[in-house]
């Protein structure tokens, strides 16, 4: 029998209402090795400023891994975790789990704080078949792009 279980809400940012009101504060930042112009590193940069602090951001293998995270030295400000390919969905649904844990436990202050996983289109199919179901059985707050 399905139980509910409740969830805690995301974090409370204020809206951007204008491009002039965006926040200064980056957390992808410039060392990445990424054409100039490069759509994929753009998107990281806005979700990564959209999800704020308080994130921890799983990617597994891709062209994105390779440009940001190579040579023991990455653009990420945010916690980063590199996940191989298909597993982005596990990773992300561990990772929150271990935080509601840790939480529940008094070890870690009990604040919302983001799980964002994200893939290319090769995990992003294995991700939709096989590792995505368990997300949808188990309600979390575990966003993915």
């Amino acid at each position: 029998m399905a139980t509910y279980t409740q969830i805690d809400p995301t974090q409370q940012l204020d809206p951007f209402k204008s491009v002039k009101k965006l926040p200064l504060e980056e957390y992808f930042t410039s060392g990445h090795r990424t054409c100039q112009g490069c759509e994929s590193a753009l998107v990281m940069k806005m979700m990564a400023k959209a999800a704020g602090p308080r994130t921890i951001v799983l990617g597994s293998t891709g062209c994105m891994y390779v440009a940001n995270t190579t040579y023991y030295s990455t653009s990420w400000v945010l916690p980063w975790m590199h996940t191989q390919l298909g597993s982005s969905g596990s990773a992300a649904l561990g990772t929150s789990a271990a935080l509601k844990s840790l939480m529940r436990k008094g070890k870690m202050k009990n604040e919302p704080i983001n799980v964002i996983a994200f893939c290319g289109d090769g995990g992003g199919r294995i991700w939709a078949s096989e590792q995505f179901q368990p997300l949808l059985r188990i309600r979390t707050t575990t966003a993915s792009f």
